[in-house]
């Protein structure tokens, strides 16, 4: 069951938070409760997936109003790729944080880095996830989204060499994939 408290606990409480710059970073804290783990004790993958989702919400809600972004601007995000790295175990009860920001934009994308960090300091999950920016049913230059909400025009920024990587990858994989 997707987790709706949690998504709504992260727009109603992020609110109440110091606003966030376009590219500062949010910082999330949850626990790994019985029905987020998998038939291994531990947190389950897909349960991740959707504790990002909240990650970025959090992000979303306090870089301004979620409502006036998806109502004055008719715009909304929606996920166009997603690479996520696990490297430790998240038991049951286990706190952890998660650090969402903002790390490059270019003509079609926003890409935005998460990590999942556990008490002692270890990385437990690392993603990179490739949001489009939807208006009026079509995707528009995040630069665009960028100056509408903020109200600046964005800075040229640079993207690091890893997520350059990923994209270029990205654009050899065939579309659509062939099944035969």
């Amino acid at each position: 069951m997707y987790p709706f408290i949690r998504s709504a606990n992260a727009f109603l409480f992020s609110k109440f938070r110091p606003k966030l710059q376009l590219t500062e970073t949010h910082i999330s804290r949850f626990i790994c409760w019985p029905w987020d783990i998998d038939m291994w004790g531990e947190l389950n993958n897909g349960r991740a997936l959707s504790l990002f989702d909240i990650g970025r919400y959090g992000l979303l809600a306090r870089q301004g109003s979620v409502l006036e972004f998806y109502l004055k601007h008719k715009m909304s995000f929606t996920v166009a790729g997603l690479s996520v790295r696990y490297r430790r175990r998240m038991r049951p009860f286990r706190l952890f944080e998660m650090k969402t920001r903002v790390i490059f934009w270019d003509d079609k994308f926003l890409y935005l880095e998460q990590v999942i960090n556990l008490p002692d300091g270890q990385c437990a999950a690392h993603s990179l996830c490739r949001k489009a920016v939807i208006e009026n049913r079509k995707i528009i230059q995040p630069a665009v989204a960028i100056e509408r909400t903020f109200g600046l025009v964005p800075e040229q920024n640079t993207c690091p060499e890893w997520v350059k990587n990923w994209i270029d990858a990205e654009a050899t994989r065939p579309w659509p994939p062939d099944l035969r």
